[in-house]
């Protein structure tokens, strides 16, 4: 058990039955907005497979920087400022950073950014009374949307029943961040043994690939290593904020390919105007992409996830300057090389996958339904062949893997509270009809 605040006794009100799968920022930021916004009595679990809240900053990977600037990691949509306003408060009352450029566009420890979002979520804790907020390790297996109850089953063979399930899994349901750290540290460990040690590979180049690396290299480690990744290229650092980069209206055609067209064309348009800043284009450029996605049949969006996520993800993820050009020096040594590689169905214990792509397919074998059949709405709310999973939701990365817009925190935070607020809806709904 991780917190508790029990219901008053004499209350006849029935707590509404909650879980939250996944324990890290995305489950987080959802049970905040539940405390928050879902004014009924509930029993919330958080629910993961390994890691309990807030472990996103343990070990080696809460020394790394957040990808994101503090400006965009408030977990408090109505207050963008709030984290960079915390940083000021409680680390940067009056220091040099601050009075030189204030801590809006700093990169922290992810540690710190953790102690926020937790410090966050004691003080929506401390003003609920009336809930129960509990943590359970389990591996969920299958899930069932039933007679307006959800149904878990997890790998030990137990069923739990709840009112509304949201999916917050992050990106945890196909490559764990944990596994990936310990696995190339053990890597790291047996190949400092060899006078000639072989190539350490790294899968993938995202934001936990360059983590890692970097790490790895600042405890010393010197072997050679391998990053093998398409399209082989390093993350983007952040351009200038995207607030200016304005777009024409979306076009009314259902086909993808008039929609990229669209895209294209606005983006050009819109570097001309911003002097080159193309990351800043492309970052405003994703924001587009749910109101184009709307317009598109099944099919489009099928194609959508099968060709063009993983290109998206690249061109829209992005890190800190100062990591950008670490890389660019590592890999300047030479110790550290792109290479092509066809990725193995069996990987060896040299091989270390640092991938963070969402995975709809791990989704879809959760609810059981094909996956060309599977889809979100604007509220998160899990649809198959266009018609709702009843008490359903779906939040952050496991959203993004279903429908196209910008991977960014504060997006995953908006995400949150629409769903809780389309929970809030439907719940009042049920209670009405009885």
């Amino acid at each position: 058990m991780f917190v508790e605040r029990i219901a008053p006794q004499e209350s006849s009100q029935p707590m509404t039955q909650i879980a939250v799968i996944g324990a890290g920022l995305s489950g987080l930021a959802t049970t905040i907005a539940l405390m928050k916004r879902f004014h009924q009595p509930f029993e919330a679990w958080l629910i993961d497979a390994q890691d309990a809240p807030g472990a996103f900053g343990n070990g080696p990977a809460g020394r790394a920087l957040t990808t994101e600037p503090a400006r965009d990691l408030s977990v408090v949509p109505d207050r963008p400022d709030d984290f960079a306003e915390w940083l000021k408060g409680n680390l940067l009352a009056d220091g040099a950073i601050a009075s030189l450029r204030g801590p809006q566009d700093l990169h922290v420890p992810r540690a710190l950014f953790r102690d926020y979002v937790m410090a966050r979520f004691s003080e929506a804790l401390s003003l609920r009374k009336d809930i129960r907020i509990r943590t359970f390790r389990g591996d969920v297996r299958d899930i069932v949307s039933q007679n307006d109850r959800v149904h878990l089953r997890f790998k030990e063979g137990e069923t739990v029943a709840f009112d509304h399930v949201f999916i917050a899994t992050g990106f945890g349901t196909t490559h764990s961040e944990t596994d990936s750290w310990r696995a190339a540290y053990a890597a790291a460990d047996r190949f400092s043994q060899h006078e000639d040690p072989p190539a350490l590979t790294l899968l993938g180049n995202g934001p936990r690939f360059a983590a890692i690396l970097l790490d790895l290299r600042a405890s010393g480690y010197a072997g050679p290593v391998q990053v093998a990744a398409s399209p082989g290229r390093l993350p983007q650092p952040y351009g200038r904020g995207h607030d200016r980069a304005s777009f024409g209206p979306p076009p009314v055609s259902r086909s993808l390919r008039d929609a990229f067209h669209y895209i294209r064309r606005e983006c050009r348009s819109a570097e001309g105007r911003e002097m080159g800043q193309w990351q800043s284009v492309v970052d405003a450029a994703s924001l587009r992409l749910s109101a184009v996605w709307r317009n598109l049949p099944q099919k489009e969006r099928n194609h959508y996830r099968r060709h063009l996520l993983h290109l998206h993800r690249h061109f829209s993820v992005r890190i800190a300057r100062d990591i950008h050009r670490r890389l660019v020096a590592e890999l300047e040594t030479g110790r550290t090389q792109f290479v092509s590689l066809p990725v193995p169905e069996r990987r060896d214990e040299n091989t270390i996958d640092c991938r963070e792509t969402p995975s709809a397919s791990a989704l879809a074998r959760l609810l059981g339904v094909d996956l060309g059949a599977l889809s979100a709405n604007d509220c998160g709310g899990l649809l198959v062949e266009g018609k709702p999973l009843h008490s359903l939701s779906v939040v952050g990365t496991a959203a993004s893997s279903l429908r196209p817009g910008p991977f960014v925190f504060a997006e995953t935070v908006r995400q949150a509270y629409r769903a809780v607020l389309d929970m809030q809806r439907h719940t009042f709904v049920l209670a009405s009809r009885s």
